[in-house]
């Protein structure tokens, strides 16, 4: 399956959300990353079918999307950030709901239900309604009505808010074992959760894609640029007005900063090897919520 977005841009009113937007994916898994308002969300809606682009178009292998109508929504499946539950429909309910709009069969849907909501840890709550289930617990219902038919593009937009790390690292290697096949689309804040299973990743920034690579090469460019630096907590302001300053440990009257900086940023500095975090700041200016907290 080869997924093509072929200068998508999306304008509401006077803002431009999307400019230009072109690439192409191909099975496995992609990173999208970047600030919030960056336009994530909305590229997102629009490969879901839920949005229509303002120009451009989006193709499964060279056909459009608008042309394949139903058939490229059998191809989906969707997490957004926000997933709409009956708080009164247990957790069985709704998956049978989804099924119905998905047009599963009565048999096949019962089946899959009952795989997936073991997958995600839910088959002993699948009688409990959805009102009182945690947030976590409501995040991995989503995940599994986004799997309901099998999908071939799988687009979840931050699909572990909400869980605990054990939860995040059991989802990373789920994504891992069934990306073989189809292109699954993961937007996050949380660097981590994309750092060893991204085939690729997007920058995405003020509604442009600004970069599609792999990790490695991304990070390949921030070698010997990534310093690690002790020093008195006064002279932080310092290195933050000088340098980009990510994650700062307090050691009593000292602090340890993570710098980049093309040149050494002070005498006592060592070399570090890069990690995604370091490509975020670099990129975007910042750190991600989830490491800036």
């Amino acid at each position: 399956m080869r997924l093509t977005i072929e200068q998508v841009s999306r304008r509401y009113k006077r803002r431009l959300a999307l400019e230009g937007i072109d690439c192409e994916l191909t099975p496995g898994i992609y990173g999208l990353i970047g600030p919030n308002g960056a336009g994530k969300t909305t590229l997102m809606r629009i490969l879901a079918d839920v949005l229509r682009p303002s120009s451009g178009q989006v193709a499964v292998n060279g056909t459009p999307s608008t042309t394949l109508g139903e058939r490229y929504r059998d191809l989906l499946g969707y997490l957004p950030q926000e997933l709409g539950f009956y708080s009164y429909f247990t957790g069985d309910r709704f998956m049978q709901y989804m099924a119905y709009l998905k047009g599963m069969s009565g048999a096949q849907a019962e089946e899959r239900i009952t795989a997936l909501l073991r997958l995600v840890h839910l088959e002993d709550q699948r009688s409990r309604k959805i009102g009182h289930y945690s947030g976590g617990m409501k995040r991995r219902l989503g995940i599994a009505q986004a799997l309901l038919n099998d999908p071939q593009l799988l687009i979840l937009d931050e699909p572990t808010a909400g869980l605990d790390p054990k939860e995040r690292i059991r989802l990373r290697n789920l994504l891992s074992d069934i990306s073989g096949e189809r292109i699954v689309l993961l937007s996050t804040h949380i660097i981590t959760d994309i750092e060893y299973i991204a085939k690729e990743v997007l920058l995405l920034k003020e509604g442009r894609l600004t970069r599609q690579d792999t990790p490695e090469r991304i990070l390949s460019e921030l070698v010997g640029k990534v310093w690690e630096v002790e020093a008195p907590a006064e002279r932080l302001g310092e290195l933050e007005r000088a340098h980009l300053v990510g994650n700062v440990q307090r050691r009593g009257s000292d602090v340890r900063a993570r710098v980049i900086a093309e040149g050494q940023p002070a005498g006592n500095a060592v070399p570090v090897e890069p990690r995604l975090e370091d490509i975020y700041l670099y990129y975007f200016g910042d750190l991600p919520e989830e490491a800036g907290s």
